[in-house]
């Protein structure tokens, strides 16, 4: 780790849901930027809509071991932040879904969520999600972590 913050990264459900529930390439690759939180590589954030987009499936199919999981990581810990659904956010997530029509209001939230915790990259599979700049998308896949961190180098 350098002497400067690391990363501001917001995580899409979409990550969680690839890391915990494929497996192979797509897995490893969402476990690598979680194992970079834990290095102090990277600092994560992601809101608390993502526990409530998470737990449907899991809870509907009864996967309690993939409930506990979920609980578990979606939660604030050193270097990690989970945006609460607080009225702040909502009010942004509208002034985005007011310039962005076509943006979803769950992906609204997630935007201002980042936007809130001054994320400098989106990391998420849904490459057609709207961010303002200087928030930069990165797709989850094998060259997610060295695009970001090749960012915080330059």
């Amino acid at each position: 780790m350098t002497d400067h913050a690391p990363p501001r990264v917001y995580f899409d459900t979409n990550v969680f849901i690839t890391a915990f529930e494929t497996v192979g390439a797509r897995s490893d690759h969402a476990w690598w930027l979680l194992e970079a939180i834990e290095a102090s590589d990277l600092s994560g954030t992601t809101s608390e809509l993502t526990l409530a987009e998470l737990l449907v499936k899991p809870i509907e199919s009864g996967a309690d071991d993939l409930v506990d999981a979920y609980d578990a990581i979606i939660r604030p810990n050193t270097g990690f932040d989970v945006v609460p659904m607080a009225r702040d956010v909502l009010v942004e997530a509208a002034r985005l879904r007011a310039r962005r029509r076509a943006i979803r209001l769950p992906d609204a939230i997630h935007v201002a969520s980042a936007q809130q915790q001054h994320c400098t990259h989106f990391v998420s599979a849904d490459r057609a999600i709207d961010l303002p700049e200087p928030m930069r998308l990165v797709p989850l896949g094998p060259h997610a972590l060295s695009d970001i961190l090749g960012d915080a180098r330059s």
